[in-house]
């Protein structure tokens, strides 16, 4: 049996979950396979006979390691990928980074003179297309975020179509899954890890694909003895600071509303061909 494989690669921070959570599951006509599936899906497509199966897991760093990995399993693959607008995706990473313990300033993280943590490299979106093509025989279905959110309906039209499978409208949910926390809330929990957790607690992806079980189960492990603790720390400092007054955490935002500007526009030319692509 020729089976159609559809990988939904993210990015990360693009409205993901909520894809996952109230949309995938409802899809006609095709198996879907959520993301704690991952590290099994190879067998699990390999051992069953569905026409046709849809993968979820959300990159960001992993892109092209894990785009990679999937394809020479499954050389047909047709992948799914969302963007959101440099600066709001980038502030989005930040303050994903700064709920599990990264204390240090924005500038720090991204910069557009390019010191950072993250690199330009990591934000040039024709970069990632560009290794689609190079590892998909397929063109790949290109979402932007911002379209989620102006009409729903229309983009989630885009995936059955291109996944040629069906939904029931009536039993989507457009609600939010995960809502953020406050700007109050991050600066809070910064404040906290700069005197209490100066090294931020190491997170074991142990949801990565590999053909070695092994592996997966130790990262597992790791998972909830070093990381899972501080987590759960790191969230009731967050509900803590709700008790105290905002003009005691901070008075500057989490963000300088310069910097997202200026990464908006050093990257306004990979975002217009995104749209040209």
């Amino acid at each position: 049996m020729n089976k159609e494989i559809y990988f939904h690669v993210g990015l990360a921070k693009t409205g993901s979950t909520f894809l996952q959570k109230n949309f995938f599951p409802y899809l006609k006509n095709i198996k879907y396979l959520d993301t704690h599936k991952y590290n099994k899906c190879v067998d699990i497509i390999n051992s069953s006979n569905y026409k046709s199966y849809l993968i979820s897991r959300e990159f960001d760093k992993q892109f092209e390691k894990e785009i990679k990995k999937f394809t020479t399993f499954f050389p047909q693959t047709k992948i799914i990928v969302v963007f959101r607008r440099h600066d709001k995706w980038i502030a989005s990473q930040y303050k994903k980074s700064v709920k599990n313990g990264w204390y240090w300033n924005f500038k720090n993280f991204y910069n557009i003179n390019n010191t950072g943590l993250w690199k330009d490299s990591d934000m040039t979106y024709m970069n990632k297309i560009e290794i689609i093509k190079k590892y998909s025989k397929s063109d790949p279905l290109i979402l932007k975020f911002e379209e989620l959110k102006k009409n729903p309906f229309n983009y989630l039209d885009r995936i059955s179509n291109y996944t040629n499978s069906k939904y029931s409208k009536a039993k989507i949910s457009l609600n939010t899954v995960h809502k953020s926390y406050s700007e109050k809330q991050l600066i809070f929990l910064q404040k906290f890890c700069r005197i209490f957790k100066k090294t931020p607690p190491e997170y074991y992806d142990y949801q990565e694909i590999t053909l070695d079980k092994s592996i997966s189960n130790k990262k597992r492990i790791k998972h909830w003895l070093y990381y899972r603790p501080w987590w759960l720390l790191f969230h009731l400092v967050m509900y803590t600071s709700l008790l105290i007054p905002r003009f005691l955490i901070h008075k500057n935002s989490l963000i300088n509303k310069n910097d997202l500007n200026e990464i908006k526009n050093k990257f306004k030319e990979d975002w217009k061909k995104l749209f040209e692509y």
